[in-house]
C-alpha cells in the first residue's frame, strides 16, 4: 500500500477507530482509511497484492472494502486472516476538515500513509481518550448521522469510555432521531452492544439517555409491569437481571455445567447470519418476556399470571427483529428461543421428571436444547420473590445440569428409525397425513427408552399407539 501511494502520488490516512485503538495500544482488527480522491483503485490494487476480496460498499459515498480471507485448509495461514480494510473518500478539502465531521473526538484522529507516525488530532481526541471521555466531535454530530446516538452507548460499553455532560445533553436532545437510520445499521449496532461486556448496562444506558423508547418501544413498555410473588422485580428490571445472569453463564459455563464446558465453548463459535451466538442469546434474554404486558391477568387466587406470553412473545420478537431487517437465521433462532423458554419450567414441575419427559423436552427444544437450558438458568437466577426458596433454585440448577449432560450424551441422540412412513401406511392401512409423523416420533421415543428394539416390535407399538387420542 505504501509503495503504491508513493508511486501514484496519492495521499491516504489511517482514521477513526483504527487510530483510537493504536493510541490505546490495541491491535486493530479492522482498518479504516481515508483516501484523497476515488478510493476504488488503491483498494483494488491492495486486494490484488494480498490476495483478498474487493467490494464496493457505497457508490454514493465512495466507500469500498477489502477482506483478507482465511487460508484454505492445509495451506499456510495468510498474514491477515479475516481482517478487513475500509477505504473511503476524504470528506472535505483536507484531513482536518474530514476529522471535524466525524462522530466523536476519540475517532477524529489520523495518521498519514506513507509518512511519519505522528497523530493528527485537531479536536483533542488523545486527551479525551486518556480521560476515558466520550465527546461529540461537534454540535451537529447526531443530526448528521443519528446512528451515532446508539453508537455512543456501544462505544461506552466496548471501550470503557463515558460521555461527558455536554455530550449526554446533546444525545438526550436528539433522542427522537434514534430510529431514523436504516434498520440494518441499527441492528448491526445492537448486535455489537449485546456482544459487549455487561449488555444489561448498555440497555439501561439507552434508557437513561432517552434512546430506549424510540429504538425498542416493546422493551420500554415493560417498565412498571408488576409480577406475582415469585418475582421481586417488575418485568423490565427482571429482563435486565436475566441478561446479567445469562452473561455470567455465557462467560463461564463451566461454573454451572462443569462436565460440558468444552462442548458449550465450541457452541460459542456458531453464527446466525449477521449475528454471533452471544448476541443471539442476549437478544433472546432481552425479548423473552416481551409479551407479558399483553398477557397479564389475575386468577381467582389473586396471583398474577402471564399465560401464553411465550408463544405471543415469539411472534413479537420476530416482528421486532424483522423491523430491524435482521438476518433470517438470527430472527428464527431468537423467536424459537422465546417460544420455548418456558418448557423447562414444565419439566421441573414433575419433580422428578420421567425419562420419557426428559426425552420429549430434548426433542421439543432441538437443536437449541443447550441454549434453552442456559436461558432457564438465567431466568431462575433472576427470580427471587417471596415464594421462591433456596431449595427451588438448587433443584432447578441440579436438573439443568442433568439435562445438559443428556444434550451431549451419545445415547441421547435419536437412534435410526426402524420404520418409515410408507411402512406404516402399508402395514397398518393408514392414509398419509400428520398422524404418520407423530407415530414415527413416538416409536423412535420408545426405541430410546429401550422398549422397542426390532421392526416387529415397532409395528406392534404403532398399532397400540393408534388407539391413543393424543399421540
Amino acid at each position: 500500500m505504501r509503495s503504491y501511494l508513493r508511486e501514484k502520488n496519492r495521499r491516504a490516512w489511517l482514521v477513526g477507530g483504527t487510530v483510537r485503538d493504536l493510541v490505546l495500544g490495541i491491535e486493530p482488527l479492522d482498518i479504516d482509511l481515508a483516501v484523497a480522491g476515488d478510493p476504488r483503485e488503491p483498494a483494488r490494487r491492495f486486494a490484488d497484492r494480498i490476495g483478498g476480496s474487493f467490494f464496493v460498499l457505497s457508490e454514493q459515498f465512495g466507500a469500498c472494502r477489502v477482506v483478507c480471507p482465511p487460508a484454505p485448509r492445509g495451506e499456510a495461514e495468510p498474514a491477515c486472516p479475516g481482517r478487513t480494510w475500509d477505504f473511503v473518500a476524504l470528506r472535505g478539502s483536507s484531513i482536518e476538515e474530514d476529522l471535524r465531521a466525524r462522530d466523536f473526538t476519540v475517532n477524529a484522529m489520523a495518521v498519514e500513509l506513507p509518512g511519519t507516525d505522528a497523530v493528527i488530532d485537531p479536536l483533542g481526541g488523545r486527551a479525551d481518550l486518556a480521560a476515558r471521555r466520550l465527546k461529540a466531535a461537534g454540535n451537529t454530530a447526531f443530526d448528521d448521522d443519528p446512528l451515532r446516538l446508539l453508537r455512543a452507548v456501544r462505544l461506552e460499553r466496548e471501550s470503557g469510555l463515558r460521555a461527558d455532560r455536554e455530550t449526554e445533553q446533546l444525545i438526550c436532545s436528539r433522542a427522537s432521531l434514534a430510529a431514523r437510520p436504516a434498520p440494518e445499521r441499527i441492528f448491526t449496532e445492537m448486535v455489537r452492544l449485546l456482544q459487549a461486556p455487561a449488555p444489561a448496562g448498555g440497555i439501561s444506558r439507552l434508557d437513561d439517555l432517552g434512546l430506549l423508547e424510540p429504538l425498542l418501544p416493546e422493551v420500554y413498555v415493560l417498565k412498571g409491569i408488576g409480577q406475582n410473588e415469585y418475582h421481586h422485580l417488575d418485568v423490565y428490571d427482571h429482563t435486565l437481571a436475566n441478561m446479567t445472569a445469562l452473561d455470567r453463564v455465557l462467560r463461564g459455563p463451566g461454573a454451572f455445567f462443569p462436565g460440558q464446558a468444552r462442548e458449550l465453548g465450541r457452541r460459542r463459535e456458531r453464527a446466525f447470519g449477521g449475528a454471533g451466538w452471544r448476541s443471539v442469546m442476549m437478544f433472546a434474554s432481552l425479548l423473552h418476556d416481551i409479551a407479558k404486558p399483553f398477557c397479564r391477568s389475575r386468577g381467582d387466587d389473586g396471583q398474577v399470571r402471564f399465560l401464553g406470553h411465550d408463544s405471543l412473545g415469539a411472534g413479537m420478537a420476530a416482528a421486532l427483529l424483522g423491523r430491524l431487517n435482521a438476518p433470517g437465521e438470527a430472527l428464527r433462532t431468537v423467536s424459537l428461543l422465546v417460544r420455548r423458554h418456558m418448557r423447562f419450567e414444565g419439566l421441573l414441575q414433575q419433580r422428578p421428571p420421567s425419562a420419557r419427559a426428559r426425552l420429549r423436552y430434548l426433542r421439543a427444544t432441538a437443536p437449541l436444547s443447550p441454549e434453552l437450558i442456559m436461558l432457564s438458568v438465567s431466568d431462575r437466577l433472576s427470580v427471587r420473590g417471596r415464594l421462591v426458596s433456596t431449595q427451588d433454585i438448587e433443584m432447578h440448577l441440579e436438573l439443568a445440569r442433568e439435562m445438559m449432560e443428556m444434550c451431549f450424551a451419545p445415547e441421547s441422540a435419536p437412534p435410526p428409525r426402524l420404520l418409515r412412513g410408507d411402512d406404516l401406511i402399508r402395514e397398518l392401512k393408514l392414509e398419509p397425513g400428520p398422524v404418520i409423523g407423530r407415530l414415527l416420533d413416538r416409536i423412535q421415543e420408545e426405541q430410546q427408552l429401550g422398549h422397542v428394539t426390532t421392526r416387529s416390535q415397532a409395528l406392534e407399538a404403532a398399532a397400540r399407539l393408534l388407539g391413543k387420542v393424543d399421540l
